[in-house]
């Protein structure tokens, strides 16, 4: 038996009155998920983004500039030999943990995502309070406790 062309249009009309997969969802979830949720779900994955992010922006950033050897000719956090493109975009070997070995740059859009990265770091620096680590048990300028 053939079916038409447009079976799946019929079939939807029939069974769900000519609504569509999203409109069912939204009518469903409609009382459970509103603007609010949906605003705290985009909040709170920015944070736990910003959470995993957090150690390794810190330490390639503030902890450059503060760790007492930044300068001409010493760390720096941009450039080719800069913390953020070494530690931040470059591809490690950790085969010999004491000596490992650098093999490549990340991809351009692995790169894209780093930076989307350390941007909800800031994001969320720039929106919640942060705690102190003596007092609160968090982290410090160099990411950790």
């Amino acid at each position: 038996m053939m079916m038409p062309a447009n079976f799946t249009a019929v079939n939807s009309e029939v069974v769900y009155g000519g609504a569509d997969l999203f409109s069912i969802l939204a009518d469903t979830t409609a009382p459970v998920w509103n603007a609010a949720n949906v605003k705290k779900f985009n909040t709170n994955v920015i944070t736990l983004i910003s959470n995993s992010f957090f150690t390794k922006t810190v330490d390639n950033t503030l902890g450059v500039m503060f760790g007492g050897n930044w300068g001409k000719d010493n760390d720096h956090i941009f450039g080719e030999a800069g913390s953020l493109n070494q530690n931040v975009f470059g591809l490690w070997d950790n085969t010999d943990p004491a000596n490992p070995v650098r093999t490549d740059d990340m991809t351009f859009g692995n790169k894209v995502m780093q930076v989307l990265g350390m941007a909800s770091v800031a994001y969320t620096l720039g929106t919640t309070d942060a705690k102190v680590g003596f007092n609160d048990a968090v982290y410090g300028i160099n990411g950790k406790l």
